[in-house]
Formats: C-alpha cells, structure tokens, sequence
C-alpha cells in the first residue's frame, strides 16, 4: 500500500502580487477607518475626500455630511486665511512629511462651534489626480487639562506654603480661587463657637469686602438649609445649580446682587479635624466633575495650609508669651541676686578689728559665687531670648583685634590655669582692626574659650588662632578634649544642648549666644570636631575699613 511522506501538509495556494497587494490595502484601509485619530485626506483644491469614523468621534462631523466640502469647515476661523497657503507651501517643499503647530498651537472646530488644542502631522503623496494631502490628528484636550490641574495644584500649594499666618492663609485661598475656578469665593471658619465669614474674593475687589463684612456679621445656621451648614453637618461636598444638584437657595444673592447660577461647597478638614468650609460660586456657567474635584483638591490643601498656619500662630504667641516671662521673671531676679552679692560683698571686702570666723568667709564666698552664676544665667536667657526674636543689638565700629585677644585671655588665664591648662595664641604681629562691638565679641571670646576649658582634658592647651583674610579675620579656638560626635556637632548651636548631655556643664546658652553675636556682625561661625581628639570653634569678623 502506497504511503505518503510523513508529516506533509496540504498544498496551500500563494496568492499574487497583485492579490497580497489589494488585501495589504484593504487592511490598511480598514485599520485607518477605524482609528481613534481622525485621518483626513484632502485634494489639491483642500476638499475633503477621506473621514475616517476618528475623525466623526473627534469633530462632530459625519463622513456623509463633510465628503466633497471644503477642509476650512474644521478649521477655526482666524486660521483660514492662512492656512491653505501653509499647505500649498509645503506640497511644494521636498518634505513628505511634518509635524503641524511648530509656529503655534494647533487647534480644531467642532460641529458644535467648541475649538479645542490638537496636535497633528501632515503628508502629501503626488499620484495621477494630483496631490493627496493626509492629515493625522489627536484631541489632546483631556491631556492638556490634565497638565493644567497639576500646574495650577503645584501653584496653589506654593502658595499656601508661602504663608505662614493664619489670616494670611486664608485671604491665598480665596484668591488662588478668583478667577480661575470662581467668580466669587468664601471661607467661612469656627470661631467664638460660631462659623463665620472669615475671607472672600470676588471678581469685583469692592464687592469682597462688602460680602467678608456681611458673612462676619452674620454667621452661619447651622441648623439652617444654607449649603455651608448643609456641609459642616454632612461632611461632604455640596454642588449648587446644574443636574442632579440642589438648587441656589435666596440667601445666596449678596453674592452676586442675584443667585448665583452654580457653586461648590466643601468642608475643610485637617487631622479629621473641621476647620471651616470654603464654598465657590459661579454667576453665569456651571461646576462639572473636573471643577469639583479640583475644588476638593484646592480645599484639601488649602485645610492643611490653615492647619499649619494655626500651629505657626499658635507657637508664636507661645514664644511671645515666654519671652514676656523671661523678662518678667529675670527683672523680678535681679533684685534679689543684685542684693545678695551687694551684701556678701560688703561682709567680706569690709574692714573689721575683729576678722570674721573662716567657716562665714567662706560660706559668704559661695553665696557669692553662686549669685554672679545666677546673674549670668539672667544674662544668658535673657541674650538668649533676644537672639531668637532677632533683637539682639550691636554696635560695631572699629576694634584694636590685639587688644581684643589680649582682654579675653588675661581674664580667661586664670580658669584655665586652676584646670592646669595653657592658654596659647598664634596670631600675626600686625592685625588689622576688626568691624565689632567690644563688649559682645569679649562676650563671644569668653564663651568659647571658656567653653574649652570645660571641657579641655587636664595638662593640655588650648590654642586661639588668627588669620587674616582679605575682607575677614578668622578666629580659631582649638582644644584636646573629649570631642563630640558628628550627632552631636549639629546640635553644638542649639540653645539648652548641653543640658541633654549625660556631661552637662552650664544651661547649654553660651554658643547659641555666641552665634547670635557673630551672626549680628555678619559673621560666620561653625565647628570641627573629632571624638576623643577634640574641638575646634571658628568665627569671623570683617575687617574694619580704615
């Protein structure tokens, strides 16, 4: 029995060129029609001769009705006088094919009249009836409104970042609203246990105030029907006007002089927290879904904004307080300190026939002692204090820098000697003066030096050094000390750091004052350190233009 070849198939036709061709083409055609870019062709007289369903979705237009007529009907009319030029031109140009809109933006007419941004390509192919031009378009209009909202939501945070008062947060974000969203904006917050106006915007500035002093005036109900009650008992969002949405209601009409024909109440809600509501209002166009999530979105940062700006205002009027104490409390002080070294100066520096007992000189001197420390911690806070409130006042004129150094460390010379520690300078012969005020930059020496010898290991030297610059002077403090770690050299400014130290020594004020001092002389100060090595404190002063 005869058998055929193991594993044949069936003999399958080829077709011809001509066939491969025409299906090839039919194909095409049928990918190009169904597109979702519109593809129109045009002839040499720009009549329309291809309409792909792209193109019906994209423009309005059935192929029916724009077949044979002229490509102008879809092109917006301040372009039509110019723009079959333009094409001619480039059906005479050597290019097949080109991008559109690279003099300016590209943009389509709808049926309905409505123009929107595009962007497109054009090509032309020469056969026997002449030049086909074929144009491929997009609607990029949702994409450019999606770039719109990130651009216009990047600018609404920076600028609600930008303000750090309350109040002021508030008036940014009626304006970030008018025009852009709104004809009319208002912020209505809790306060004296009454929601009221806050904050407005309006397209007219003169009608803003007259509807902030309105809303102040008269606050919300919130049992009442008005949407910023309606909101604030809900939580959500409230739609004024257009479909499937409540209608404006009478008490509306101070906004507009009539009700407003559509609005967007939404609560402002930080650390689920109710904060206030804003509510916008259009006089004469309607909200739809893209407008209210941006009004969510503008709402959602602008309650975070307001949070943020409530702490800040919160923790000034904290500080302010403080520092009020401070003051009161360091005056109350010094009377009492000033009266305790008054005294115990004249026990012990009075001449007597009879010499007091040792043990009531020497329990006078500690008293003493610990009098002037309590007078200079005074000092301290109450530099201190000036420092954070930008207070701090110098007098800066010109200073003899040896003199300076010499001051410093003739008063310093004995500290550090009770430490067995040496008190080196190297500095150049001929210094020039420096732009300061002798007392603080004594005060800033003092400091930092002693400092040092706090925490100088015993035997060791402490080394001040100069060098002149061309416009500064910097100093140098250098000692062998304990050092610190690179955690702990961040904070060596911070004001009360050592008194979180397991080696506290001091209130931990000396270089957060000194800073302070330094940097009202437009100088610069910064530290080096290395563990079990020791420190090395540097600052600048300018030199004194003589």
């Amino acid at each position: 029995m005869a058998r055929g070849p193991i594993n044949s198939a069936p003999m399958q036709q080829i077709p011809s060129p001509a066939i491969a061709a025409a299906i090839n083409d039919a194909i095409l055609a049928g990918i190009v029609t169904i597109a979702a870019d519109a593809v129109i062709c045009v002839d040499d007289a720009q009549r329309i001769v291809f309409f792909n369903e792209g193109a019906e979705t994209i423009f309005g237009w059935s192929g029916e009705e724009v077949l044979g007529g002229p490509l102008e009907i879809l092109i917006p009319g301040r372009f039509r006088p110019t723009h079959a030029d333009h094409v001619r031109r480039f059906g005479e140009s050597g290019v097949r094919a080109r991008k559109m809109g690279e003099r300016g933006a590209i943009s389509g007419l709808r049926k309905n009249g409505q123009e929107f941004p595009a962007e497109a390509a054009i090509s032309h192919l020469r056969g026997p009836g002449g030049t086909i031009y074929a144009v491929v378009l997009r609607d990029i209009t949702e994409r450019r409104r999606a770039h719109e909202i990130q651009q216009f939501l990047a600018e609404a945070g920076e600028v609600l970042a930008s303000s750090l008062g309350f109040d002021e947060t508030l008036r940014n974000v009626t304006r970030l609203a008018v025009p852009q969203l709104a004809d009319a904006c208002i912020v209505n917050v809790y306060h004296g246990g009454e929601f009221r106006g806050a904050a407005a915007s309006h397209v007219d500035p003169s009608r803003a105030i007259e509807i902030e002093k309105r809303r102040i005036e008269q606050p919300i109900d919130l049992a009442g029907e008005h949407p910023v009650a309606e909101a604030i008992r809900t939580g959500r969002s409230i739609v004024i006007g257009g479909p499937e949405s409540r209608a404006p209601l009478p008490d509306l009409i101070d906004i507009f002089g009539s009700m407003p024909s559509a609005g967007i109440v939404v609560p402002l809600v930080a650390r689920d927290q109710l904060l206030g509501v804003i509510g916008l209002y259009r006089e004469s166009s309607l909200y739809d879904e893209t407008h209210a999530f941006l009004a969510e979105e503008i709402a959602r940062r602008a309650a975070l904004a307001m949070d943020n700006a409530r702490l800040h205002d919160l923790v000034h009027t904290g500080i302010r307080a403080r520092d009020d104490m401070i003051g009161i409390v360091s005056h109350d002080l010094r009377n009492p300190v000033n009266a305790v070294k008054m005294l115990t100066g004249v026990m012990l520096d009075t001449a007597r026939e009879d010499p007091l007992p040792s043990e009531v000189v020497e329990y006078a001197t500690i008293i003493r002692q610990a009098a002037e420390q309590m007078d200079a911690l005074i000092r301290d806070l109450l530099d201190v204090t000036r420092v954070e409130a930008g207070r701090l006042r110098v007098d800066a004129k010109p200073e003899d820098t040896e003199e300076l150094l010499s001051d410093a460390l003739r008063t310093l010379a004995p500290v550090a000697a009770a430490r067995s520690l040496k008190l080196r300078l190297d500095a150049p012969d001929d210094m020039p003066p420096v732009m300061g005020d002798r007392g603080r930059i004594a005060q800033a020496l003092s400091n930092l030096i002693g400092n040092a010898v706090k925490f100088s290991s015993p035997g060791s030297a402490i080394l001040v050094t100069v060098r002149v610059m061309e416009d500064e002077m910097i100093f140098s403090i250098a000692d062998h000390g304990r050092g610190m770690t690179a955690e702990q050299l961040a904070h060596a400014f911070d004001r009360f750091w050592q008194s979180s130290r397991t080696d506290r020594q001091g209130a931990g004020l000396g270089l957060a004052i000194t800073k302070g001092i330094i940097d009202a002389h437009g100088g610069r100060i910064w530290a080096e350190s290395v563990p079990d090595v020791g420190s090395t404190f540097y600052f600048s002063l300018p030199v004194a233009k003589i």
